[in-house]
């Protein structure tokens, strides 16, 4: 059941690494063998920093793959990526990912590839993250925000992905803050409910919001990997590859 699924999300912060984790994770206890991507990825050092998402994708499934593989570009400055490749005088080559993601999918069941900020961010002077999803083939999970703003986010990018012919698995909603008032209450409803009706896909969750995040991420993950909504997600996406095969 050779096939792989792109988390992108709706915004930057959304809780995209907590996502992939969490499915990485919940596909490896089904008895998958799982590969992990962060093709791009800004504000980190190479190799040096254990809190990047790469490396918190690698360590959460114990993968045996360098982090270079997981993560062919990682740039320090935490800007978009086409400007963190040029004021480091590099550049990106999506080919280069393809031909290492092409590489990792073969020796993995399933493949689980993070993107970087939304689907309109550009990673080189020619092509944005959607490029990327459409050159790796993958159809795409949506992390967005379930509070106020949330709507406009969700169908912008929901929109986008149509536009080119990318199939959508679901959205996925997530507390990014904590819901306290009453007021958090309705604009979270609201949001959640006219998703529902206007998506035209499924909108699971929202997640519960963790407080402490970085810092419990190992915990938060293996917490989530079990949870139904996960579950949901998980069955998605293998319903999604085999249509696809």
């Amino acid at each position: 059941m050779k096939h792989g699924v792109f988390i992108t999300g709706t915004d930057t912060g959304v809780g995209k690494t907590l996502v992939a984790a969490a499915l990485a994770l919940h596909l490896k206890k089904r008895g998958l063998s799982v590969g992990v991507m962060k093709p791009i990825e800004t504000g980190t050092v190479a190799g040096r920093d254990s809190r990047s998402d790469a490396a918190r994708l690698q360590s959460i499934i114990e993968s045996e793959e360098t982090i270079g593989a997981i993560c062919p570009y990682s740039f320090e400055l935490p800007v978009a990526p086409l400007t963190a490749a040029q004021l480091s005088d590099q550049s990106i080559n999506p080919d280069t990912i393809r031909k290492i993601y092409q590489l990792l999918s073969s020796r993995y069941e399933c493949m689980v590839v993070e993107g970087v900020g939304g689907v309109h961010v550009p990673i080189t002077q020619s092509s944005n993250v959607m490029d990327l999803v459409k050159q790796l083939r993958l159809p795409v999970l949506i992390v967005g925000h379930s509070g106020l703003g949330g709507i406009n986010h969700a169908l912008l990018t929901i929109e986008a992905l149509r536009r080119k012919k990318i199939h959508i698995i679901a959205l996925i909603l997530n507390r990014t803050e904590p819901v306290r008032s009453a007021l958090a209450r309705a604009q979270e409803r609201s949001t959640v409910e006219i998703l529902r009706k206007q998506a035209g896909l499924p909108v699971l969750g929202p997640l519960p919001y963790e407080s402490g995040m970085p810092s419990r991420f190992r915990p938060t993950v293996m917490r989530l990997s079990r949870s139904a909504i996960l579950k949901k997600v998980a069955v998605l996406a293998l319903r999604s590859a085999r249509r696809s095969r």
